[in-house]
């Protein structure tokens, strides 16, 4: 073992101990489950029920509006069929925008119309001769079973279902028409002379926002008059049922001024499953990835022979910033692994950072320890004889008589500013030239090293390396 293979080694345990502990993760695997979902849509048994999904009135259509459009006629003698079985249909190429601009001078992408004693809702992809015709509701309600409101305690999730009903149409039937057309002005004639006039003001503009407010809050509740999933459970769904004398597969029946159409199907999908044993095992794999990068490094910032051309606390600050830095691709590289070995789902969600990341991170993280070892395990041992220098990997006797000179020489690194590549200064090395060709090591960190070191040289050198010596303690 060496200062570079101890650091790699260290790099790899920290960062993985990192990645570990501070690392968000789904803990999550996407399977695929088979279950038994429940469908609910509703049609109002009364007018003020039908306001949240018409809050721009109903339009009457007669047989003569419908014949000239045989696919909406369809569609409209379909959902007037008694019993009830479904509460919307799909249309495409029923030419919808001649029957709404033509037949019936609107412009709207959604309106209410009425026909035959029921009404629906029309919403028209304008894009493309499509839309979706709703029964939003009946005048003459079939013979179906009911549901009286005392019992919704036994089913939660329909108790919210028809609360949410209720409560839109409360806030549709709220709403003062002619508070909306108020003006901000006082009345002609009268000022607010006191505080109590200003306070009355500030309070009916108030009540004016909050009514103009509710009319955009009735259209987000508007997708209740349309078929959706529930969250309803299936054992409450039979047992409703079986409490209505109804068939769980496909139902009717009635709750206050609604009409219930439900249906269920099963329905195969890909649900989130917690992985159990990642919440517990990421800790005990941090715990062992931290002892072994600590016992991996314990020896790596122990005082050198001779001058260290950089402290131990400056080595361990630089060590720190390294591990943070690859501290990244091990967490794509955990992320990359656990997709693969287990399914989990990424926390990260893009392949192409995990992959880059993985394939990076063993090759930027040897790179960044061996910079490391380079520049903080390098100490200069110097003797009335010779100089013994001691690098990672091991040291070097250079004596007097083959060294010929100092000298200094910069090195380079590529940045990239504004789209074009340029030099930047990253150390300026000391050169020592001998007969068997150059060495050098690294920039120390600080100006008082550096002139701890020229001048410690000067001391037991030849007099014939003094001025070389003396041009680089001025330059280095």
């Amino acid at each position: 073992m060496n200062p570079y293979t101890d650091r790699l080694l260290g790099y790899v345990c920290l960062s993985f101990f990192l990645a570990l502990v501070a690392g968000p993760y789904t803990a999550q695997k996407m399977v695929s489950k088979t279950e038994q979902v429940v469908y609910l849509s509703a049609v109002a048994l009364s007018r003020s029920a039908q306001g949240p999904a018409c809050l721009k009135g109903v339009i009457n259509v007669s047989e003569k509006d419908l014949r000239p459009f045989p696919k909406i006629r369809k569609a409209v003698t379909y959902l007037s069929s008694s019993p009830i079985e479904a509460s919307q249909v799909s249309l495409y190429g029923g030419n919808l925008e001649a029957f709404i601009k033509r037949s019936l001078g609107q412009s709207q992408r959604e309106f209410c119309f009425e026909y035959r004693g029921r009404t629906f809702k029309l919403i028209w992809l304008i894009i493309r001769d499509m839309g979706t015709l709703y029964l939003i509701g009946l005048d003459d309600p079939p013979s179906v079973p009911s549901l009286a409101k005392s019992s919704l305690s036994k089913y939660p999730k329909m108790a919210v279902y028809i609360k949410n009903l209720e409560r839109t149409a409360q806030s549709i039937r709220d709403i003062n028409p002619k508070a909306e057309i108020e003006t901000t002005d006082p009345p002609s004639g009268e000022s607010m002379k006191t505080l109590d006039d200003a306070m009355r003001r500030f309070e009916q503009m108030q009540r004016q926002a909050e009514r103009q407010r509710m009319v955009p809050l009735a259209d987000k509740w508007g997708p209740f008059y349309r078929m959706e999933r529930t969250q309803m459970d299936w054992d409450k769904w039979v047992s409703l049922n079986r409490a209505l004398g109804t068939s769980q597969g496909k139902t009717v029946f009635r709750i206050g001024d609604y009409l219930i159409i439900g249906s269920s199907e099963e329905l195969t999908e890909r649900v989130p499953v917690n992985i159990e044993w990642f919440r517990i095992g990421r800790y005990l794999f941090a715990t062992v990835f931290l002892f072994s990068g600590l016992f991996a490094m314990r020896g790596i910032y122990r005082k050198r022979p001779g001058i260290n051309l950089n402290p131990g606390w400056a080595a361990i600050i630089g060590d720190g910033i390294f591990i943070l830095f690859v501290g990244f691709g091990a967490y794509c590289l955990i992320e990359y692994g656990m997709s693969k070995c287990f399914e989990m789902t990424s926390f990260l969600d893009d392949e192409v950072v995990q992959g880059i990341c993985s394939i990076a991170y063993l090759p930027v993280t040897a790179f960044c320890a061996l910079f490391a070892a380079n520049q903080f395990s390098q100490s200069v041992e110097v003797t009335s004889e010779s100089l013994k220098l001691h690098y990672p990997g091991g040291s070097k006797v250079l004596t007097w008589q083959d060294i010929q000179g100092f000298d200094l020489k910069e090195s380079y690194t590529v940045v990239g500013r504004g789209g074009v590549m340029l030099p930047r200064k990253l150390q300026t090395k000391l050169i020592i030239q001998t007969n068997d060709g150059i060495t050098s090591l690294v920039e120390p960190g600080f100006k008082e090293t550096k002139w701890k070191l020229i001048s410690t040289i000067k001391d037991k050198a030849p007099e014939r390396l003094h001025s070389d010596l003396e041009k680089v303690n001025e330059e280095w």
